[in-house]
This record gives structure tokens, sequence and C-alpha cells, in this order.
């Protein structure tokens, strides 16, 4: 179940919350908080090893044949080879909280950590953690307390801890319950646990672990993000934020953010999810209709020392190092520090190029599921980092730029409501919407897949709405940091081969 489909979901299920709450006599109060341990390990001068990895959403099956259950134990089994002091994992354990689910998460590391030093836990909720199916095919009701007894059950942790390794504090603060907005409202607790690291040692980084975002920070923290978090922690330019939940490519800089304090974010290991108003979606897919959101998983492996954090980008699945890493210089904190992943960046970023001389070609598909589709191909843009996605125009025959419907991948029209909001085409007020013309079509590239695994051919499918005496078309490569390449018009080859 994709995470932003399931979004509807969360102001119901937060509703039985309420009712869990209300009845919590019956559920019972959960421990929630552990209090601040100290742990030493021996890295024998070498740095403190964290593993990273988040949203596993493990489904409520009991099945060892999901994608979700290889990926995690391809992941764990190639961090436990490479070594780890500690791991974070950052919620979203589970797709909806159930036994099997949870079950699943247990069964698999205990497999793969069997004969291994277990390396310290450092987890905490999410909020698909707090979810669960509907009460006539679950027969529970999703309490917060007691799903995060459940949670304490399967992992021996607390939903909010404070863990001090080698000296280095890591402050656990999951989410309070299964919604957005109000699910970070213990500022008096996390502001204590601060304090307490600060009066400790000033002078290193202090990490803060979440499951979502905090606002305007990372990528993806614009639409998924939670304001609570980066109200208490922009005012502690030590931290370290360190989330998940939104489900974007960390092959994209913009995952990085500093400017009042420091905070990445990391991928999950089922599938990419990106910004919403692209035509081949939001979880993207090829011309074809195949996915491309679920075969490069990722995950990052921080270094800890004292004069420098490094965190590498790994293919999960694999350990192979996807990008150059992200290195937080001390002193941490400082103005210096803090300006090396600034949106300054933006400023010195290069825009893409098209080739002048491009040619294009439309041609004849089916998709997988056999229907008919028409795809365009042409040879892709380049940048200094990446193209990460392309606008189009369709033109007549005096390169006048042509309205036409909008549509969706599955060839529906888009219907609005009055307020200019998407109705859902299986919405029963689908009907009473209205449809609009655009005059341009927005794709992500293919570079969900790993940078080493772009296509020199961009293929892209075209809306089945384009009019018929299109003749040109006017494509623009877009970076990471929205910056635009040349426009560039070509004629259009209708017979499927780049030719003049």
């Amino acid at each position: 179940m994709k995470k932003k489909h399931i979004k509807i979901m969360a102001s119901a299920v937060a509703a039985l919350g309420v009712i869990g709450i209300a009845a919590a006599i019956h559920f019972g109060y959960a421990k929630t908080t552990q209090e601040k341990s100290t742990f030493e390990i021996e890295t024998g001068n070498k740095p403190l090893k964290v593993a990273i990895i988040s949203d596993l959403q493990l489904p409520d099956t009991i099945d060892k044949n999901t994608h979700q259950y290889e990926s995690f134990e391809k992941t764990l089994t190639m961090l436990n080879h490479k070594g780890m002091d500690a791991l974070i994992i950052g919620g979203d354990f589970t797709n909806v909280a159930t036994k099997n689910a949870w079950g699943t998460y247990k069964e698999i590391y205990d497999k793969v950590m069997s004969n291994s030093k277990k390396p310290i836990s450092l987890y905490i909720m999410g909020n698909h953690d707090h979810w669960l199916p509907d009460f006539f095919s679950n027969f529970e009701i999703p309490s917060p307390a007691s799903l995060q007894k459940r949670f304490t059950k399967y992992t021996d942790e607390y939903p909010y801890s404070h863990k001090v390794i080698n000296g280095y504090h890591f402050i656990c603060w999951s989410s309070s319950n299964g919604s957005y907005d109000k699910s970070y409202t213990n500022e008096k607790w996390i502001r204590g646990e601060i304090e307490k690291a600060l009066k400790d040692n000033a002078d290193k980084p202090i990490f803060v672990i979440t499951h979502i975002n905090p606002t305007d920070t990372v990528y993806g923290s614009d639409e998924w993000g939670n304001k609570d978090i980066t109200d208490i922690l922009k005012d502690y330019k030590q931290v370290i934020s360190i989330s998940g939940h939104s489900h974007y490519s960390i092959l994209d800089e913009r995952s990085i953010w500093q400017d009042s304090f420091t905070a990445f974010s990391t991928q999950s290991l089922d599938y990419i999810e990106l910004e919403s108003g692209k035509f081949n979606g939001s979880i993207p897919k090829d011309a074809y209709g195949n996915t491309i959101a679920e075969q490069v998983p990722a995950c990052l492996y921080m270094e800890i020392e004292n004069d420098k954090v490094t965190i590498n980008r790994l293919e999960a699945n694999t350990g192979k190092v996807l990008k150059d890493p992200w290195v937080i210089d001390a002193p941490f904190g400082s103005k210096e520090s803090l300006s090396k992943y600034s949106d300054s960046r933006k400023d010195k970023n290069r825009p893409p190029a098209m080739d002048e001389n491009l040619k294009a070609a439309i041609s004849s598909i089916q998709d997988i599921n056999g229907n008919e589709q028409k795809m365009i191909s042409f040879p892709a843009g380049s940048d200094d980092d990446f193209v990460h996605s392309y606008r189009l125009e369709f033109l007549d025959a005096q390169k006048k730029v042509l309205e036409f419907e909008e549509i969706d991948y599955d060839n529906h029209i888009v219907h609005y409501d009055d307020k200019g909001n998407k109705i859902s085409f299986d919405s029963k007020s689908y009907k009473n919407g209205n449809s609009k013309n655009i005059k341009q079509v927005l794709y992500f590239s293919d570079y969900v897949l790993g940078l080493d695994n772009m296509s020199d051919t961009v293929q892209l499918r075209l809306p089945a709405t384009i009019p018929d005496n299109t003749e040109y078309v006017a494509i623009t490569a877009i970076d990471s940091w929205s910056a635009e390449s040349n426009r560039v018009i070509c004629k259009i080859n209708k017979a499927g081969e780049y030719r003049k």
C-alpha cells in the first residue's frame, strides 16, 4: 500500500486512536521513555560506524517472497558484513502494524544477526507503525498505547530514548501517533534531552532521529515535513537531524540541508516516492507502465570522527556506493560548518543542456496491460549532476503551442473540484468535477534507477489527448535545483526513428 494513497486514512486512523486513548483502561498505558544510557565501544582508533535505514514497510503477511522481505534481509546482511556499531531504523518498520508484519521484522533480524555481535539499536516508530487495517478484518482498534507496546515487544526498545555512544548523543524521538501534523508535541522532553547533551559536551554533534522530516529542510520536507520539529531544532545549531518518511531519493543533493542546524534524510528500503505534479507519477513509471521506483533502494552508512561526520550513500541491497559522501566538518554548529550544504548551493549550480540539433520520434507501443500507447524518444540531456525532469510542449506546423485536455497515466481525464483539487477517478464525486486544458507535460527522468543506469535515450509515454496536428515538440531539461536548459524545438518523426 503506497504512502500517498494511504495518507487519506490518517484522519480516520487518528480518530480511532483517540477512541483507543479514551479506552486506555482496556488497552493499558505503555511505557514509552527509556532513560539516558551510556555505551563505550572499542573502535580501534577507527570511526564510529552507524548504519541508517528507514521505511521497511513490511506487509501484513507471513509470506517470505515479498519485495519488502527480500530488501530488508539483503540490506541487513550487507550492513552486517560491512560492520556497524549502531543501527538506526527511522520508523515505518511495518506498512500496517500487525503481529504478522512485526513478526516478519523479528524473523529477519534474528536470522541475519544470529551469529553476529548486535549493534546498538537506535529505533523509532513511524506513522505506519501506529496504523492497523480496518477493525472488521483485524479485530483490533489501534490505540497509541497498544501499538507502542507492540513496538517494544518486538524491538526491546522504547519509542523515546537517549543513548550516548563513545560520547556522542543520539536522541530517538518517535511519532507519538499515526497523524502527521500533531505527532511531535512533546516539546518539553526533547528540549530537555538536547540540553543534557549540550551540558555534557557543547562541541560535539547531537544526533536527533525522527521519522518525519523537519519542515522546509531536506528534499520532500515541504510536502511531508513537520513544523513542530523544525521549530524546536532551529534553536540548536549542533543538532544533526536524521529522518526518513518521504521516500525521496538520496541521489538528490537537496537530501542534505544546513542553516540553523543540519538535516539529512534517508531513502526507503521499499520504494522511491517523489513530489507530485509529473505525468509519470510520484512513484515513477516507465513508458510501458513498469514501476522504476523499487529497483534501487538506498541507505546511509555514517562514520563519526572527532573532526568530521561522513555520510556514505549506498545501494541498500548491495552496498554499492551511489555518489560522493556528504561530509560535515568540525567545528560542528559553526557558521563555516553550517554553510557547506546550505541553499546557496543553488547559486553555484550549472543548468543542464539539450543538443540544439535534437531529433525526436514517436512510436506505438503496448503497455504492461496490453493497451496501445504512444511513446516519444529523444537523446537525453546533460548536466553536471543529473537531469531530474523534462518539460514537453507540443506545437503545430506554425510552431504554435497547442492546448489539450489533461489526462492521467491511465488515460483517464483529470477532473478538479471547485477549489481546484484533483478528484480521484474512482471517487463518487469524479463525475461532478471539471476537466481543464494544459499546454505542457512534466516527467521525471529515469535517475531513480541510479545515475550509472540512466539511459542515453529518453523514452516517455505521451498523453493520449495530444492533438493530431502536432508537428513539433519543445523539450526542456530541468535539474534538481530547478535550473532549466535551453528550450529545443524539433520536428517529430512519426515513423519511430531519429531522422530529420
